[in-house]
């Protein structure tokens, strides 16, 4: 129900604050005294449209806000829910004119006409030139029913199974299509998994099986190298390490004379070990050079099977493995549609019944309150003097 209207610069109003008590409310007063005004500014924030004569002469904007309470229906909520405006326990509407525009405003989340003249329609009516008159609309009967009743909350259990259902079905339609346009991929996707799992790539395979081939690709130069470079630091006459052990003895003898080469003494004495484990390594590492052309022919063939995986599947090992992971559940759901189906088929089953109960209870309380209100109205005409009057309410 309407609880108070504000009224600023409209008309001949400058500004005017009303409150409206529970029950009925009558404003009286002379003709000319303002009352059209009052249902003038109403029917701007019933969604009606605005002209500049709305203004009030030297006003730059005319504002109008009126304040309902009792509007938690479920057709209301649904409304507000679904152009994205709070519901709460008030609901606060207001329209703004100005010389160039008119704006409204919903909860202050901004509106337009068409919204405004939908939710406004469920809450307030004017009577007197048939216009905002929900009673004489079919449509909305059943809410007036539930509201009576008290029936929001069934109203919105019914609603939310009523929506699963419905989505269920969209699924079930779009898993259908999608069948249908994945059995002629099916034989295409089951190519390509059998092409991929026979040359079976693996996670870091390719970088390992490329260390592998440099290294047999250079075997002879490794083996050359590292034995040369053996000689050189240890084997030969005059190689590095001797050359380090008379420079080591040398210091040695100095840094008996002067403390100061002590220092130089232990850099050389560190070297020489340096390069004795160095030296080792390169005598080891020669030793285990391996000459494998067989060895080296069957990478090769397997990093251009790799390559051609990567050529066809994406560019890259990791991009071939995720492709395949993809269409493999793709073709394991195409394989498996009839299962799928069934299965949805089953849990679209199971809400259509919770959706029959929902209903059925929604249709009981609904006739039980119809009841009701039949006596409760009929009591109410009796007290008009009309006894005999019959009022009914009609399932169809």
């Amino acid at each position: 129900m309407l609880r108070s209207l504000y009224i600023r610069d409209y008309a001949l109003i400058e500004e005017l604050s009303c409150e409206f008590g529970s029950g009925l409310n009558i404003i009286t007063g002379e003709t000319g005294a303002g009352k059209s005004i009052l249902v003038g500014a109403l029917k701007l924030i019933l969604g009606e449209r605005a002209s500049t004569e709305s203004l009030r002469t030297g006003a730059r904007k005319a504002v109008i806000e009126g304040i309902f309470d009792e509007t938690d229906t479920p057709k209301l909520r649904a409304l507000l829910e679904a152009n994205a405006i709070d519901a709460g326990p008030q609901m606060i509407v207001r329209r703004e004119v100005t010389a160039g525009q008119s704006r409204a405003f919903i909860n202050d989340t901004p509106a337009t006409l068409h919204v405004l003249r939908d939710v406004a329609a469920q809450l307030i009516d004017l009577h007197g030139q048939h216009e905002h008159q929900s009673l004489l609309r079919t449509e909305t009967h059943v809410d007036l029913l539930d509201s009576f009743g008290s029936l929001g909350g069934l109203v919105r259990h019914y609603r939310r199974q009523y929506d699963e259902v419905a989505r269920l079905r969209d699924e079930l339609e779009g898993l259908r299509a999608r069948e249908r346009a994945l059995q002629q991929q099916k034989e295409l996707y089951g190519f390509q998994i059998e092409e991929i799992d026979r040359i079976g790539p693996q996670p870091g395979e390719e970088d390992a099986l490329e260390a592998e081939r440099r290294i047999l690709e250079n075997a002879e130069r490794l083996y050359e190298a590292s034995a040369e470079l053996y000689q050189l630091l240890y084997e030969r006459d005059g190689a590095v390490h001797d050359l380090l052990v008379v420079a080591r003895n040398e210091l040695q003898d100095l840094a008996r004379i002067d403390p100061e080469f002590a220092e130089a003494y232990d850099e050389i004495k560190s070297a020489q070990i340096i390069v004795s484990e160095v030296a080792k390594f390169l005598q080891d590492y020669n030793t285990r050079i391996e000459f494998n052309p067989e060895r080296l022919e069957a990478i090769r063939t397997r990093l251009g099977e790799l390559e051609h995986l990567k050529r066809r599947y994406g560019g890259t090992l990791e991009a071939v493995l995720d492709y395949r992971r993809e269409i493999g559940e793709t073709y394991a759901l195409a394989t498996d549609f009839e299962g799928a189906i069934g299965r949805l088929a089953e849990r679209i089953a199971g809400a259509e019944r919770a959706l029959a109960d929902a209903a059925q209870r929604l249709s009981a309380k609904r006739r039980e309150v119809a009841e009701r209100i039949e006596q409760a109205i009929g009591l109410e005409l009796a007290g008009l003097g009309m006894p005999h009057s019959r009022f009914e309410v009609r399932f169809e």
